[in-house]
């Protein structure tokens, strides 16, 4: 069996020399503690499955094993190094790497040059907050000495708005889900605030009973009914509790209509703007404004700020409210690091607590990182 330490499978992958700007990468990440890490290529495919957003899940390359399990070339870093970690057993890790991953893009080769830090399980997360995006900005200058800009937002604060407003759960998931897709979150605002629609008059009365009075395991138990004399065997389809489910989902989205002040509160959360400097003192005249309160994120959130500012005072550092990533393993910062001359972010990166908790810890586990595009400098550096 040629299986690794992390879970993935020991394929080599073809060698690239160095260049000075990826020697000096490598020597900054191990002056920040980082332990440098070779992971494997090819791993099980369900951990990318199962906690990886659509758009990669999507890109990925799947193949089948010898076992015929399923099979793919790593997507990204992310996830294969909380699998290293877990694997370790250590209560806390800061890990460095480079490599190659792959996924289908709309141009260009599907492989792509990258590396970063990740640092998990560390309990001063608004420290490791700021040395991650200081060691971000850090590393792009290592490689791309023009001027840097960053760019941030904060997932908890909008997840605490969404709590502070009221909304289901089902609501918060979809709105969580589009965060940082300006056309999607569009889209769910605009059918969040319109009517009601009719309900299919199809709909079997005793089912349209159960879902009324939210009576979940009745409701399945009369799909198992209905199921079984269709003759859907079990295995064979969804079941009976996840179409439960997502009908009972599906249904508290179509019930809810939010009030006209409250999507006027939603939509300008997502328009705030500012310096890293006065950004806490904008949120704080938000929660003023319209009466909602941030609970911890927003103390949080300030902390964090200082902390920032005091690590890369001559960055430019813009909070953008509306600014996320459609992950939902992600909890917290969220940031991006630009160069000039480039049209896309040389890196990005953040806290993402829930991950490990999905790949098996059985528990959250405090974690953030980055990982930046090394292709960009190349191309920068072939021009």
């Amino acid at each position: 069996d040629n299986r690794g330490c992390s879970g993935g499978f020991l394929l080599m992958e073809a060698a690239r020399p160095d260049s000075s700007a990826q020697d000096r990468l490598r020597a900054l990440f191990d002056e920040a503690g980082a332990r440098w890490v070779e992971l494997p290529v090819l791993y099980p495919a369900d951990p990318f499955l199962e906690t990886a957003g659509e758009d990669i899940r999507r890109k990925m390359f799947v193949t089948e094993g010898r076992r015929g399990e399923s099979l793919a070339l790593r997507p990204d870093f992310t996830i294969p190094v909380c699998l290293h970690h877990l694997h370790t057993g250590a209560a806390a890790g800061r890990y460095s790497y480079r490599g190659l991953v792959f996924r289908r893009h709309d141009s260009g080769a599907p492989e792509r040059l990258e590396a970063g830090c990740e640092d998990i399980g560390r309990a001063e997360q608004t420290l490791a907050d700021a040395e991650t995006v200081a060691l971000a900005v850090s590393a792009a200058a290592a490689i791309s000495p023009t001027p840097i800009t960053v760019r941030l937002g904060d997932i908890g604060l909008f997840a605490a708005l969404l709590s502070a407003l009221g909304l289901p759960e089902p609501w918060r998931r979809r709105l969580r889900r589009s965060f940082g897709l300006p056309q999607l979150m569009a889209a769910n605002l605009d059918r969040l605030s319109a009517p009601r629609g009719t309900e299919d008059a199809r709909l079997d009365g005793a089912v349209r009973a159960a879902a009324d009075s939210h009576a979940r395991d009745e409701l399945v138990a009369l799909l198992e009914d209905r199921l079984a004399a269709h003759g859907h065997g079990e295995g064979v389809s969804r079941s009976a509790a996840e179409i439960a489910d997502r009908f009972l989902d599906a249904r508290a989205l179509a019930e809810t209509h939010i009030d006209p002040a409250a999507m006027e509160c939603l939509r300008s959360f997502l328009g705030v703007e500012s310096e890293l400097a006065g950004a806490a003192a904008a949120l704080r005249d938000f929660q003023t404004q319209y009466g909602v309160d941030f609970g911890e994120a927003l103390p949080l959130f300030s902390v964090r700020a200082e902390e920032i500012a005091k690590r890369v005072a001559d960055v430019d550092v813009r909070f953008e409210a509306g600014f996320g990533r459609p992950l939902d393993y992600y909890t917290g910062l969220v940031f991006e690091v630009r160069v000039a001359g480039h049209r896309q972010p040389i890196s990005g990166g953040g806290r993402y607590d829930r991950l490990m908790e999905l790949l098996g810890a059985g528990r959250p586990v405090p974690a953030v990182g980055f990982t930046m595009r090394l292709d960009l400098a190349d191309e920068e550096a072939g021009a």
